[in-house]
C-alpha cells in the first residue's frame, strides 16, 4: 500500500531522493517520478521506502540496503521549490 502522500500529487509530479551520508555517495540524487499514487522505477511501481531499498542497492551494491535513508526523505518538486513529502500530511 502506497504512503497516503503519494496520491496526493499528480501523475507525472517530479521527485528526489538525496543520500544524507558524507563522503563518496553525498553528491548523488535520485530523480523519479510519480505514477498512480507509486514512485515509478525500472517500469515498476514502488513506495518511497521500496525505491529508496531499490536505489541503494543499485547504487551501493550488496553493501546498499538504505535502512539509514528514511522515505521520508523524498521532496516533490512544486514547481518553483522542493517540498518533502511529508509535509504534505499536515495540508
Amino acid at each position: 500500500m502506497p504512503e497516503p502522500e503519494l496520491p496526493m500529487l499528480p501523475d507525472g509530479t517530479t521527485l528526489r531522493w538525496q543520500y544524507l551520508e558524507q563522503g563518496k555517495y553525498s553528491a548523488i540524487t535520485i530523480f523519479a517520478e510519480v505514477q498512480n499514487g507509486r514512485i515509478q522505477f525500472q517500469g515498476e511501481p514502488r513506495s518511497p521506502s521500496g525505491a529508496t531499498r531499490d536505489f541503494d542497492k543499485l547504487i551501493r551494491g550488496d553493501d546498499g540496503y538504505a535502512w539509514d535513508y528514511p522515505w521520508q526523505e523524498w521532496e516533490w518538486y512544486t514547481g518553483e521549490e522542493w517540498v518533502p513529502i511529508k509535509t504534505l500530511r499536515d495540508e
